[in-house]
């Protein structure tokens, strides 16, 4: 509109008199996808002191398609966004899926600004591509942490003990395997006892399904592991001997936020190749601003995301995972402005 009365003007003069103006829906526009961006002005001359008669009114129409400078600047406006995207370090083939799909409901997203579109259609495709494991069910459930050493298993054990005691049930029982780190036994057992609930310790195969056998009355059983290497192959035939006495257990993969991508990647084909994951726990969230790398190692393994940690209070400092919170913290690391 501002251009079409910039035209009368430039006609006409500044003497000229708007008759009516409004807004036309051009199909030729619409097929090709443009905004509505058609109008129609009526304009006309007022002359004094002339004797001739009342000139027609002068009529002009403008069909306002986006020049070329302006096909640039979108242009380039968009090799920006994109350019940012990829920046965090998500997969290539992700974003070339995104910009695709992108141009394809461009005429479904008229109205949005180009960096809302790619923001909230980016964020959806962060959540479609990932999934999350559900709240556990009703009955035993034994789960047992997993994961190299540092990442936090103890520590995310206790917090998940602390809140199913508070929350959900006090029927559960604390296990522990880890007999190589000095002094783990009695670090799970003074958080045994601030919980109250009991805790027992396999030395070996058979007083773990001794364990798990005695504790059947029990809604929850949470095995501590020793934290393995990728590498010490003895230790990780141990560890599957272990936690394959039974099929109810389920094995949580701790990974920290602070691992790089091919750790991550190393971490879990070690792991995974040995025995089968339930999900994944992220820990360490809140000492990073880096997550594009978790994100990836998601889409790769396919495993869900069941819990993380965002610092060292019991049992503050865990929440269960979403979609949404995991897109986010993504979301979170692109500098948009």
């Amino acid at each position: 509109m501002q251009e079409a009365l910039r035209q009368v003007k430039e006609v006409m003069g500044s003497e000229a008199v708007i008759l009516s103006a409004k807004t036309l829906k051009h199909p030729l526009y619409q097929a090709r996808g443009y905004s509505q961006s058609a109008v129609e002005v009526v304009a006309a001359i007022e002359r004094q002191n002339v004797p001739s008669p009342e000139p027609a009114p002068v009529f002009t129409r403008s069909f306002l398609s986006p020049t070329k400078a302006e096909k640039e600047e979108a242009q380039g406006e968009e090799e920006t966004i994109v350019r940012k995207i990829r920046s965090i370090g998500i997969s290539p083939e992700f974003v070339g899926r995104l910009v695709e799909e992108v141009h394809g409901l461009r005429k479904e997203l008229r109205g949005w600004s180009l960096q809302e579109t790619y923001r909230g259609f980016l964020r959806w495709k962060l959540m479609e591509h990932i999934e999350v494991a559900v709240p556990p069910e009703k009955g035993t459930r034994i789960w047992s942490f997993i994961g190299p050493t540092g990442v936090g298993k103890t520590t995310t054990l206790v917090k998940l003990a602390a809140h199913f005691s508070l929350t959900v049930t006090p029927k559960i029982t604390l296990v522990t395997i880890d007999t190589y780190r000095i002094g783990a036994v009695e670090q799970l057992k003074t958080y045994a006892q601030i919980l109250r609930l009991p805790l027992e310790v396999a030395l070996h195969r058979e007083d773990l399904k001794q364990i798990i056998e005695r504790n059947r009355h029990q809604d929850l059983l949470l095995i501590d592991t020793a934290g393995k290497g990728p590498n010490p192959q003895g230790q990780m035939e141990e560890l599957k001997d272990f936690l394959t006495v039974h099929p109810q257990i389920e094995n949580h993969l701790l990974l920290s936020a602070t691992m790089k991508e091919r750790d991550l990647e190393r971490v879990e084909q070690r792991f995974s190749g040995l025995l089968p994951v339930k999900s994944y726990i992220f820990t360490k969230i809140d000492e990073t601003e880096e997550y594009t790398p978790l994100y990836n190692q998601l889409i790769r393994s396919k495993h869900p995301l069941s819990y993380m940690t965002t610092g060292q209070r019991v049992p503050e400092d865990i929440e269960l995972a979403t979609k949404v919170r995991m897109a986010n913290l993504v979301l979170g690391q692109i500098q948009w402005n």
